[in-house]
């Protein structure tokens, strides 16, 4: 993705260089200045200029790669700097000529559709006005015929893919799991990512003998996006499998909300069912065929509507059932379905009002009720690990070792119910992308304060914004611990959330080393 950042920054130059060449020029024919000078210190005025920026973007690439050096290294990440630097770089540069080639073409063509008008409509006002209308409608058109056929041939093609069985990936025999046995759902009916979902996970044998406890099998609880995408009716399809397989019986009820395509983090899941030995169910459902990058851009509002309808339904019927025999109630998302799963609550208070603890995971720094308790930290704590009150009910955890702590080793007060965790990692760029990083240098590189960030990061307008941008499409390419991928870390934070005080450390790094072995599918 450096072709990105290399266009565009390129993009950005050349229209500020474009920009102060516009007004030097309207500003000396405004006090009537004129500069003359030989051919001879034209061409040696030129050829400077060339040395310069060559010098100048030959220091830049270098500094740059020694960067990515120090990132990487941080972040365990072995990469191939040269190749990348100078493929990304040779892209770049042909993206960088094409777009230019573009909007030449379409301001061209812009001037010749005023001309045209300008020939037929003197009044300036007039032309003016016409002008406008012809190119709102010629936008309005593009958009229409362009942009929605291209985004309903992609969820087309991801409507198909989801149709498809993962490989290796079989239908449950457990009358637990959505899709099994006396199941109000089909198999086919869950989607590829709910198969997934449903078809993973340890068996009770696998937690006991992985805990040395007794063990039960865990409920999962699934529904797939339906075809007239009733978002109310997918969450009451899951509140009958919950009644069904008496999941309101169990000890821990978590709703977690999926990423784009219904994706289910098994790190997440798994943790919960290995720390309460299997007396769980999990409920979840599908609102959408679009991968996250794809919902993400051309959808917001499907993962808020299907992350509302999902705990209204659930939570509804749980509140009408007796406090001191139905199960805690959790909740929790990684990445979209943690933006998607915090518009249930209209902030922070009503969240702690209606659960007893919840996870968020690498929530999108677009997130309403993240930019809020974000916005309103202890002042001294860092943007990356704010402090919420004295951290008694909120916690934001940079990893491990600060779930009890703050991000400058001062312990935070008992933990009381509820338990409201937020996980992210200081490289994770999921977290951290704003739009207003184009003009403005954001708390979180300014005080320096990132567990796995390059210590000499710093802000530039514009290209910084893209950088982040660039980053957030490799942001999964990393090891686990590190960008936008949390695996071993939800355990111990899904311990603290719960309670688990009876799970040993030695426990944990057992359930950290077997976990993976019950994941099947594909992020």
């Amino acid at each position: 993705m450096i072709l990105i950042n290399v266009a565009m920054s390129m993009l950005f130059a050349y229209g500020v260089g474009h920009l102060i060449g516009y007004l030097l020029r309207r500003f000396s024919v405004l006090i009537d200045l004129q500069i003359t000078a030989s051919a001879r210190a034209v061409r040696i005025i030129r050829w400077l200029g060339y040395a310069v920026v060559l010098a100048v973007t030959v220091s830049v690439w270098f500094w740059a790669i020694q960067q990515q050096r120090d990132v990487s290294r941080t972040v365990n990440l072995q990469r191939h700097f040269w190749l990348t630097q100078i493929f990304g770089a040779l892209t770049g540069i042909l993206a960088f000529v094409a777009v230019l080639l573009l909007i030449r073409t379409i301001s061209h063509g812009l001037r010749r559709l005023y001309s045209g008008v300008h020939r037929f409509i003197t009044q300036p006002v007039l032309a003016t006005s016409v002008f406008v209308i012809a190119l709102v409608l010629a936008l309005l058109a593009t958009n229409n015929v362009v942009v929605r056929t291209a985004a309903n041939a992609v969820a087309h093609q991801m409507e198909t893919v989801n149709r498809r069985t993962t490989e290796g990936v079989h239908r449950p025999t457990s009358p637990l799991r959505s899709g099994g046995p006396g199941s109000t759902r089909s198999w086919a009916s869950l989607g590829r990512k709910g198969q997934d979902f449903v078809a993973s996970g340890p068996t009770a044998a696998q937690i006991a003998g992985t805990t040395g406890k007794p063990a039960i099998e865990p409920i999962r609880a699934y529904a797939g996006l339906p075809a007239d995408r009733d978002f109310t009716e997918a969450a009451r399809a899951v509140l009958a499998e919950l009644i069904r397989t008496r999941a309101f019986d169990r000890k821990v009820l978590v709703i977690y909300n999926t990423t784009g395509s219904g994706w289910v983090e098994e790190w997440s899941v798994s943790a919960v069912e290995y720390l309460t030995g299997g007396d769980c169910a999990t409920a979840s459902m599908q609102y959408s065929y679009l991968g996250s990058p794809g919902a993400f851009l051309l959808d917001r509002e499907s993962p808020k509507e299907g992350a509302r309808a999902l705990f209204r339904v659930i939570h509804d019927y749980w509140a009408t059932l007796d406090p001191a025999h139905r199960p805690k109630l959790y909740t929790s998302g990684v990445s979209l379905g943690a933006y998607g799963g915090q518009s249930a609550f209209k902030d922070a208070d009503d969240m702690m009002a209606k659960v007893d603890g919840a996870v968020w995971v690498g929530s999108p720094g677009i997130t309403p009720i993240w930019e809020s308790l974000t916005d309103a930290r202890r002042q001294g704590s860092p943007e990356i690990a704010p402090v919420i009150g004295s951290g008694s009910h909120i916690r934001f955890i940079p990893g491990i070792r600060y779930i009890d702590r703050d991000r400058w080793g001062a312990r935070y007060p008992a933990w009381k119910g509820p338990r409201i965790a937020y996980v992210q990692h200081s490289s994770d760029p999921v977290t951290w992308w704003q739009p207003d990083l184009i003009w403005r240098e954001p708390d979180w590189i300014r005080e320096r304060a990132g567990i796995d960030t390059n210590p000499r990061i710093s802000w530039s307008p514009w290209s910084t914004f893209w950088q982040v941008t660039a980053d957030m499409a490799i942001a999964v390419s990393v090891p686990g611990g590190h960008g936008h991928r949390y695996h071993q870390e939800l355990i111990w934070v899904w311990s603290s959330v719960l309670g688990t005080d009876q799970i040993t450390e030695g426990q944990k790094q057992s359930i950290a080393k077997d976990l993976p072995k019950s994941i099947k599918g594909t992020d």
